[in-house]
Order: structure tokens, then C-alpha cells, then sequence
């Protein structure tokens, strides 16, 4: 399929005028400044310059992941609940060891975005990817323009409002911190191009434990994206017992190490709240279960702990704790980030939910609307 063609089979109610001036004004974005692409073809490795950088993030996000495997279907997500938010991210693309982009369960993506057009929620696509994959494709240029030129296809044929990069874990050992910032810088170039209009995002780590991955998300990426997805969850232990995986103070850390030690600006910065449990002290392995499984067994949705079991664990024989956010921390959560003035808060992830008054979603979204 050629660069940029439309797809009147994903994007059946748009007028064709409409996307031809979408197609111009990407193209326009692709060959500004000067003679030069902002996507070259060719192997000089040069850092690209950001020409477009990201506007300033002004209002309080509602991120929901929506993995493709879940039913996105209104009897799956209820409409109840994609109205609590603003951004649905659908994850995950993938990048293919020819550095092509591909959508697994594409007719999950096209209902999710007919569904949250009519609802007036945005639709982002949250693409990841084996690590040696993306980092063998963020060294060259060339390599870099095939996946863009991938992946800015996919974002006409769906009519997408943005772009997440969930790789999560560029590293300074190999090096690939850098790719990732040309790549960020590239895509900024294109998705913020004056009458282009989409966002660009990225989930990265929480920032406890310093090193080569907290340290690859480059200060040089900040201005390209429009927030970060900061994933304040999953600080687990399989030797240690007690040891809950998404306490407050690890939100508290996050934003500690993010915006006050690394200077990330905080409208920049979006907390993560998993909607599911882990144990601790024990395998992961068949044992985390979603917020709504813990609630069917009898969990409290004002808790933070439970005890379950699991037909994945010992054919369901076993009793064992589980460490959940329920509303009480959630709102708390949720007063945190906007007493902080960052950007958001983010869900991990939305299909994990109850749709009833137990609801994470609802317990933030009725907190931040008091």
C-alpha cells in the first residue's frame, strides 16, 4: 500500500476532501525544512534536529491501555467507561524484524475507534517490540524511515489522534537511548507539524531503581512528547513477602526522581494505577489477577489486599495474598497528581476493571470531578 493511503474500509465516514488535505499537510510536514526530509532515507548518522517540538500539555489526562485480546466491544468496555477517560491507547503494535509496523486484531482498533469517536474520546495506537528488534531499527535512519513511514500509514488508515511508544526500556548500554531520541524527535517533526495536530507519548519506567534504563529516556526526549506515561506499578518481589507492588510511595518516588531530580516538566508527567494484583513473595507465574477477578472473590474494593486463588496456580488449591490499588488509594492517587499539577493519571489496564460502582476508573475519575 502506498505512503499515506486511505483506506475507505477503516475510515468509512471520512469525506474524501478531508483526507486529501490530511495527506498534504503530512506530507508538507515530512519535506519542511528546506530541501532536507525529516525522515531521510539515507544511513548519515547524524542526530536529526527537533523542528516541531510538543505544545504544552494544559489539561489533567485520563490514559486506559486497551490491550487488543480484550472484547472492546460495548458489552466488553461499557460506554460508561470510555467516558471516564480522554485518551484510549489500544496496545500493542508490533515492530517486525523488517521494521514494519503490524496491528494485531485490526477490526479490535477500528471498533475501538468508531466507538470513541462517536463518544469523543481520543484514540491513540501504543506500539512495542522485541528490544534487539527496536534498537537495531533506531540506529539507522533509513531503518527508522521504513518503521515511520509504517507506522504514520496506520494512523491515516484509523484516523488515530496519536502515537504511544510503550518500548519502555531504551538503554545507555547499547546505546539505543540515542536512537529512541532521534526516533522521538522524528515523529515529533511529523505529528506536530503546524496542521497535523496528534499527540506523541511514551510509557517509560518509574524511576526507583537508577540506571542504563531510567537513564536512556534522554532530557532531550522531553520536548518531543506531549506526556509520559509513568508506570508506578509493578515493584514486586518473589522472595519477599508483604511487599505490596504499587504503594503510594512509589508514586511518590516517581515523581520525585522524574520532575524534581531529572526536571522532567510536570504536566509532562502522567502517574500509572494498575487495575490488578500481585502477589508477593512467591511465583508471579499464574498468580496476578485483575481488579474485577479479585472482586468476584470477595475482595474489598476499599482494600488494598486479598486472599485468592488462581486456576492458573496449583489448579486453584492454593489461597494466597494479593496487592491491589482499591478507591481509597486510588483517590488518593489521583489528589496527589492534582495537587502536583502534572499531567495526568494513566490505567493499566482498562479491561482489568469492574463497570459498577467498585469501579478504579470511576473511583479517580469521581475525585478528580468533586
Amino acid at each position: 500500500m502506498p505512503l499515506f493511503q486511505i483506506s475507505m474500509l477503516y475510515l468509512p465516514d471520512m469525506k474524501i476532501l478531508r483526507g486529501t488535505f490530511f495527506i498534504c499537510i503530512m506530507l508538507l510536514a515530512l519535506h519542511s525544512c528546506g530541501e532536507k526530509p525529516l525522515v531521510p532515507t539515507d544511513d548519515v548518522e547524524t542526530m536529526p534536529s527537533l523542528a516541531y517540538a510538543a505544545p504544552e500539555n494544559s489539561s489533567f489526562r485520563r490514559v486506559g491501555y486497551f490491550p487488543y485480546y480484550r472484547d472492546l466491544s460495548s458489552a466488553g468496555i461499557p460506554d460508561s467507561t470510555l467516558l471516564r477517560l480522554d485518551v484510549a491507547c489500544f496496545a500493542f503494535a508490533e515492530i517486525q524484524p523488517d521494521f514494519t509496523v503490524k496491528v494485531p486484531s485490526p477490526n479490535e482498533l477500528y471498533n475501538l475507534v468508531r466507538r470513541c469517536r462517536e463518544l469523543g474520546v481520543m484514540v491513540f495506537l501504543s506500539f512495542n517490540g522485541e528490544h534487539s528488534i527496536y534498537a537495531r531499527m533506531v540506529s539507522k535512519r533509513g531503518y527508522r524511515s521504513i518503521f515511520i513511514n509504517s507506522l504514520m500509514e496506520l494512523v491515516q488508515r484509523y484516523g488515530l489522534d496519536g502515537i504511544d511508544n510503550d518500548w519502555e526500556y531504551p538503554s545507555t548500554k547499547d546505546e539505543s537511548s540515542k536512537g529512541n531520541l532521534a526516533l522521538m524527535r522524528e515523529l515529533s517533526n511529523i505529528l506536530h507539524a503546524p496542521g497535523v495536530n496528534k499527540y506523541l507519548t511514551a510509557a517509560i519506567t518509574c524511576g526507583k531503581y537508577v540506571g542504563s534504563y531510567s537513564n536512556g529516556i534522554l532530557d532531550e526526549v522531553y520536548p518531543c512528547v506531549d506526556w509520559f506515561n509513568v508506570m508506578t506499578y509493578d515493584d514486586f518481589s518473589t522472595t519477599t513477602a508483604g511487599i505490596h507492588h504499587s504503594p503510594m510511595e512509589l508514586l511518590e518516588t516517581g515523581y520525585k526522581y522524574w520532575v524534581e531530580t531529572r526536571n522532567m516538566p510536570p504536566s509532562k508527567f502522567v502517574g500509572g494505577i494498575p487495575i490488578y494484583g500481585r502477589p508477593s513473595g512467591m511465583t508471579q507465574n499464574g498468580t496476578i489477577l485483575t481488579y474485577k477477578g479479585i472482586i468476584e472473590q470477595g475482595g474489598d474494593p476499599d482494600k488494598n489486599q486479598a486472599e485468592v486463588t488462581s486456576s492458573s496456580y496449583n489448579n486453584g488449591k492454593t489461597k494466597y495474598m494479593v496487592y491491589y490499588n482499591g478507591r481509597p488509594l486510588v483517590r488518593k492517587k489521583t489528589r496527589f497528581c492534582m495537587d502536583k499539577g502534572v499531567g495526568g493519571i494513566m490505567f493499566w489496564e482498562a479491561g482489568q476493571d469492574t463497570h459498577d460502582g467498585t469501579s478504579i476508573i470511576k473511583a479517580a475519575y469521581d475525585e478528580i470531578f468533586k
